[in-house]
């Protein structure tokens, strides 16, 4: 267990390494940016070689500042039809609970039961046993007079020898 365990690809040098230049890497990089699809690593590639564009001439300053821009144009766009989608999620599930809270409530009006109530009374819903909500409100004082299981209050007297 404690030994080294072998690595499961080998990479061997068919020759002596070459070293590219700052504008071959840009090229390269700027190639293989543009076949990836849009995620955090390709924003970050992205960045990598407008700074390396710039280093190289390739690309004037002022284009790499707006790019930048463009895509935190982008970025911003896109968090807002995100908060739009789920503001218009949310108001659709209000306006259905509001539509199944009517529906209930005139159910109950005309003396039928309401369909969501159907599984809780079957006890469907949570369990097999009856949930908090079924219990009725207990006041002070509710205590059934006739419970023949509990021992009576009254002392009765001691029979003494």
């Amino acid at each position: 267990m404690e030994r080294q365990l072998t690595a499961p690809l080998r990479i061997e040098p068919l020759g002596p390494p070459t070293k590219i230049s700052t504008k071959q890497t840009y090229t390269h990089l700027a190639q293989f940016v543009d076949h990836l699809a849009p995620s955090p690593a390709r924003t970050q590639l992205e960045r990598l070689a407008d700074a390396l564009g710039v280093e190289v001439g390739a690309i004037a300053a002022s284009e790499g500042e707006a790019r930048e821009k463009k895509r935190e144009a982008e970025r911003a766009a896109a968090r807002a039809e995100r908060r739009r989608t789920r503001e218009a999620v949310r108001v659709a599930e209000a306006e259905a609970e509001a539509k199944a809270d009517k529906d209930a409530l005139e159910a109950a009006i005309e003396g039928e039961e309401a369909p969501e109530d159907e599984g809780e009374e079957m006890g469907e819903n949570f369990g097999d046993g009856p949930t908090m909500d079924d219990r009725g409100d207990v006041e002070y004082g509710d205590v059934p007079e006739d419970d023949e299981d509990e021992p009576d209050n009254e002392t009765q007297p001691m029979d003494e020898d």
